[in-house]
């Protein structure tokens, strides 16, 4: 084993008489080199090295601040402006097609991004929109002058913001039931057209912001159903031609207007609709509502959809309002059918007005002369049929209701409608009208309820009209309910229960024209679907 050993020699500290010979010589080398000297003094003191550091971390700082504060009030007129545009978009969207539009998009935008904003210089919104494929597109840009960048040399910050809304409507299928009694003949407030007119450019304005652009949507399908007293469930544009009726076989059943045993229906050469007598020479098209006042209603199909059975009384088809003869003791059809009035004169009496439900009055009303149009897809052909109308007779709610009801749906007798669509569909009914239920002669009730000004019989009407829109509304079918001009109050409660809900969209009272229009846009509107694309 090897043990090496080292040896360190002590360290002898200086001596004190040592130390100031150094302190002289340093002294004496000062004078002789005292830039030297100073630097080397310099370099080895260390007093106030803390406030240089904190100088230099401050004006890191507080740069770092400034930008924050600029790029922060940027950041924030950024977002406003992307705010302001969105709005905008959505705006035009809803007025795509309205000479307007420019105007609404520029208002609405200004509202939502008024003018020196956080000292902000906006330029635009510029507007691009495609009507083909529906797209409204707009771009902005704001200046933001800084506060402490510009010591750096930035005088302000430019900030853009751009935004796109596509207007997209799923698939509808939709029916406008409007009324076109006697009293929408009448002024309407506010204006110099009568109350149809003001329903007519209302009903067409709905038309143009569903179609767009085009004439015709593969997707869309509009259908119409006038109605007073009664509906004409003709074909709107085809003749009646009596000797192309045809009569068709089907499963023995009593008919449950005169009990007797038959096993036909008939059918209008011009009519999908299935008739329970046979249609006669100068039939107008109009049909009774399917109501036996028997019964309470446990048997009657005027609140059910199609040919149908209610408790075991079969409904296989309607029965024909017949045209009016006088006097008709002789005709026994007359006295069970005959709705619609006599145009002429009898034995020097005039009977003009009455019918063979009333041989003694003079209020029957004439059946629509326009017929149904039922759903299509060209917006000609359902502007030309808005056209059409004329107005005439008294008010029949539940018949208008029913029957673009059964329009709307593809079960017999209209069949228009996809059954069962892949795709995703909404179905709606618009429903006008600006009176109440009036019960009269020759109505599609055959005035079983009494007669217009009885309180009673209108109750009857009414509740008649909320169980059908009940059943209308459990098939997931939106309805959408407008009382034009008439504010009465039941009246007003009775359109909003048979509405989908009791407020807008859904529920409209409408004074005036002006206000008409409004909300059929609004409908359509609600109709059509707007999202922002970009």
């Amino acid at each position: 084993m090897f043990l090496f050993v080292m040896k360190l020699d002590a360290v002898t500290p200086m001596k004190t008489s040592d130390s100031l010979g150094f302190r002289r010589w340093q002294s004496r080398l000062c004078q002789w080199r005292p830039l030297r000297c100073f630097g080397r003094r310099l370099l080895e003191d260390d007093r106030g090295a803390t406030a240089v550091y904190v100088v230099l971390g401050l004006t890191v700082m507080i740069a770092a601040m400034g930008t924050g504060l600029d790029a922060g009030r940027a950041y924030i007129v950024k977002s406003r402006l992307s705010s302001a545009l969105d709005a905008a978009a959505l705006a035009g969207g809803l007025t795509m097609f309205d000479a307007t539009r420019d105007d609404d998009i520029r208002k609405y935008f200004r509202v939502n991004f008024p003018d020196g904003f956080m000292g902000a210089t906006v330029t635009g919104p510029s507007i691009t929109v495609d009507e083909a494929n529906e797209t409204v597109f707009l771009r902005a840009t704001a200046n933001v002058s800084t506060a402490v960048m510009q010591v750096m040399g930035y005088d302000s910050i430019t900030v853009v913001a751009e935004t796109e809304v596509t207007r997209k409507m799923k698939a509808l299928d939709l029916v406008l039931s409007m009324d076109i009694s006697g009293s929408m003949s009448e002024t309407a407030p506010g204006s110099n057209q009568s109350r149809l007119a003001a329903a007519k450019v209302a009903a067409k304005d709905l038309i143009k912001i569903l179609y767009g652009s085009t004439d015709t949507k593969d997707l869309l399908k509009i259908g119409l159903v006038p109605w007073n007293a009664k509906v004409n469930v003709m074909v709107e544009g085809q003749a009646y031609v009596h000797g192309d009726r045809r009569s068709e076989a089907v499963a023995a059943f009593t008919n449950p207007e005169n009990g007797q045993n038959q096993t036909v229906v008939w059918y209008a050469n011009n009519s999908p609709v299935p008739l329970l007598f046979e249609p006669p020479p100068g039939w107008k098209g109009c049909v009774f509502n399917r109501y036996k006042n028997s019964d309470g209603d446990t048997n009657d199909a005027d609140t059910h959809e199609g040919p149908t059975t209610v408790n075991g009384v079969s409904w296989p088809g309607w029965a024909p309002s017949y045209p009016g003869t006088y006097p008709a003791a002789g005709d026994p059809l007359s006295l069970l059918l005959g709705g619609e009035p006599v145009n002429n004169w009898y034995n020097n009496w005039d009977i003009r007005g009455r019918c063979g439900l009333a041989p003694s009055g003079s209020d029957c009303v004439a059946c629509p002369s326009v017929g149904i149009t039922p759903l299509q897809n060209s917006r000609g052909a359902i502007t030309s049929a808005v056209e059409t109308l004329s107005a005439g007779g008294n008010t029949n709610i539940p018949a208008g209701l029913a029957w673009a009801w059964e329009v709307l749906t593809p079960a017999a007798p209209f069949s228009e409608a996809v059954a069962n669509p892949t795709y995703d569909r909404d179905q709606a009914i618009v429903l006008l009208t600006d009176g109440i239920n009036c019960p009269n002669y020759g109505d599609g009730y055959k005035r079983v309820f009494g007669s217009c000004n009885s309180n009673s019989a209108r109750d009857k009407m009414d509740a008649r009209l909320r169980k059908l829109a009940a059943n209308i509304k459990e098939q997931g079918i939106l309805v959408y309910a407008i009382q034009f001009v008439d504010s009465d109050a039941d009246q007003i409660a009775l359109m909003k229960d048979i509405a989908t809900a009791p407020e807008a969209p859904f529920y409209y009272y409408a004074p005036t024209g002006d206000a008409l229009k409004s909300a059929f846009r609004e409908i359509a509107n609600h109709l059509s679907e707007l999202r922002l694309s970009k």
